[in-house]
C-alpha cells in the first residue's frame, strides 16, 4: 500500500503516509515508526538501477517484512485482503509455525473447506490462497504470534503472500512404460484356449448361441495373439490400440458430457465428493497403484486413493458420499473408480491407455484453474473445478500441472456404451483369467 502511495505522490512525507494508512481499518495498527522506516526502505530500492529481468520483476519487498532474508529472485509477492462479517467466522487457514526457510514468514498447510480462505479461492480463483504459500505479513505483523493474534481479532486481514519459486516440470514417462508391460505380460498369457472358454461361460449365462455374438472380442484376442496392433493417424490425432474392438463409436478424442446424462448427476454433487476427498489427505491411504515401483524413477509422489478397484468398492464406509454417489448413476457401468492426485509442476508423457472399450471421465475437484490441462490427440481443454470431461484414451494423451499446488480429480473409467452385455461379460472375465493367471 505504501508504495501505491509513493506512486500516487511520489515527494509524500512519512506522517502524511501514516496519517492515510490510519483511514484505512487494515492498517490501523501501524506505528509511525514503521511507515518511516518502510518509506525509507522502499525509495532505496526505487533508487536501485534494476537488474535485467526477461519480462516481469515481482514489486520490490521491504527487508523487515522478510525478516532480513535473502528472498529467491524467482519468488512473486501479492497483497490479498481477506475480511469476515464478524469474529464467530473463521478464516479457515493453518499456517506452520516455524519460519520457512531461508526467507522467513510462515507457510500455508492447511486450507479448511467452509472458511473465508475457502471461500476467496472459489471466488478469486486467479489469487487464490494456496498451501505452500508463505504469509510474510498480517496488517504488517510478521511474527507467528503477531499473525496468529491479528487473524484472532480483526475482522479484516491484509496478507502479504510470497508464492514459492516454482522448480522446473518433471516429465513422468513411468504411465506410458507401465501399460506397455502390463499389456506385454497380458498378451503373453493369451492362448488358444481362452477364446473357447470365454464362450462356454458366455454360453452359460446368456443361453445358446450367446457365444457366437461375442465375435469382435475374438476378433481382438486374435489380433493380440499376432502382436497386431491398432494404429490410425486422424485429423483428431493417433489412436493406438492393442486392446481394440471395432465398431465403438463416436470416435473423438473428448466426448460430449451432455450424451451421458449421469455426468449431470455427478457434477451436481462435486462439492460433497471433494469435502470427503478433503477429509482423506492422511499420506497413508495414497498409494502408487499396482505400478508404484515403475513410478520411483520419474515422480514417487504420483499417487492415487482407489474408490472402485479390482472389482471391489476399497471403502465404502470411508468414501460414502464418492461410493454412493456411483452406485446411483443410471445409464453407466463402472470399471475403475479413485481420485487421482497430480503433483506441482509435473507432467506425463505422451501414451495411450491401450483399450477401446474403456472410456475415461474426470471430475475436477481441486486444482488451480488455467495452469492444469490434458491432450487428448492434438485437442488440449484444461480442468474446471466441478466441470466433467469424458476422454477417449486410445488417443494419445499426456498432462502437465504448472502450479504450485497438486491437482486432485476423480477418474471414473466405464465401459464404452456400445459394447454389448455378453462382449462386455466376456472381456470382464477375460481380465479376470489373465490377472489370475500373472499371479500363478
Amino acid at each position: 500500500r505504501l508504495a501505491e502511495l509513493l506512486a500516487e505522490t511520489p515527494d509524500l512525507g512519512y506522517r502524511a503516509a501514516h496519517t492515510a494508512l490510519q483511514g484505512e481499518e487494515a492498517f490501523r495498527g501501524i506505528g509511525v515508526k514503521r511507515v518511516q522506516k518502510w518509506m525509507r526502505e522502499l525509495r532505496e530500492v526505487e533508487a536501485e538501477p534494476p537488474a535485467p529481468e526477461p519480462e516481469w520483476r515481482p514489486p520490490p519487498v521491504p527487508a523487515s517484512v522478510t525478516g532480513g532474508a535473502a528472498v529467491p529472485a524467482t519468488s512473486t509477492f501479492r497483497d490479498v485482503t481477506l475480511s469476515r462479517p464478524d469474529l464467530s467466522s473463521k478464516f479457515g487457514m493453518m499456517i506452520a509455525t516455524d519460519p520457512s526457510a531461508p526467507s522467513g514468514g510462515h507457510a500455508v498447510t492447511e486450507v479448511r473447506e467452509g472458511g473465508v480462505v475457502a471461500e476467496w479461492n472459489r471466488t478469486q480463483p486467479n489469487e487464490a490462497v494456496n498451501m505452500g504459500d508463505v504469509i510474510v505479513a498480517v496488517n504488517g505483523r510478521d511474527t507467528f504470534d503477531g499473525m496468529m493474534e491479528e487473524f484472532r481479532d480483526r475482522l479484516s486481514c491484509a496478507l502479504r503472500i510470497r508464492r514459492p519459486p516454482a522448480a522446473p516440470l518433471i516429465e513422468d514417462a513411468s504411465e506410458a512404460a507401465r501399460e506397455m508391460a502390463a499389456w506385454e505380460a497380458r498378451k503373453a498369457r493369451v492362448t488358444a484356449a481362452l477364446i473357447p472358454g470365454l464362450k462356454q461361460i458366455v454360453e452359460k449365462e446368456f443361453g445358446p448361441g450367446a457365444g457366437e455374438r461375442i465375435g469382435r472380442v475374438e476378433a481382438m484376442y486374435r489380433r493380440v495373439g499376432r502382436s497386431d496392433v491398432y494404429e490410425e493417424d486422424t485429423p483428431m490425432g493417433k489412436r493406438y490400440s492393442p486392446g481394440y474392438i471395432e465398431g465403438l463409436n463416436p470416435v473423438r478424442p473428448f466426448h460430449d458430457t451432455k450424451e451421458h446424462p449421469w455426468c449431470a448427476e455427478l457434477r451436481s454433487q462435486w462439492k460433497a465428493i471433494r469435502k470427503e476427498l478433503h477429509s482423506c489427505l492422511d499420506e497413508s491411504l495414497w498409494t502408487g497403484g499396482a505400478y508404484q515401483a515403475s513410478n520411483e524413477a520419474y515422480g514417487k509422489d504420483w499417487k492415487i486413493m482407489g474408490v472402485l478397484t479390482e472389482d471391489k468398492w476399497q471403502d465404502e464406509r470411508r468414501f460414502k458420499v464418492t461410493t454412493n454417489a456411483v452406485k446411483k448413476l443410471k445409464g453407466l457401468v463402472p470399471f475403475e473408480v479413485f481420485f487421482a492426485r497430480m503433483p506441482p509442476r509435473t507432467k506425463i508423457a505422451p501414451h495411450s491407455d491401450n483399450l477401446s472399450y474403456i472410456l475415461t471421465s474426470h471430475l475436477a475437484l481441486d486444482l488451480e484453474e488455467g495452469a492444469c490441462s490434458i491432450t487428448v490427440g492434438n485437442e488440449e481443454k484444461y480442468w474446471k473445478q466441478g466441470e466433467m470431461l469424458i476422454l477417449d484414451t486410445t488417443f494419445i494423451h499426456s498432462t502437465k500441472n504448472e502450479s504450485s499446488r497438486p491437482r486432485y480429480i476423480l477418474v471414473l473409467r466405464f465401459w464404452h456404451p456400445e459394447l454389448t452385455p455378453e462382449e462386455r461379460r466376456a472381456i470382464h472375465l477375460s481380465h479376470m483369467i489373465l490377472a489370475g493367471a500373472s499371479k500363478k
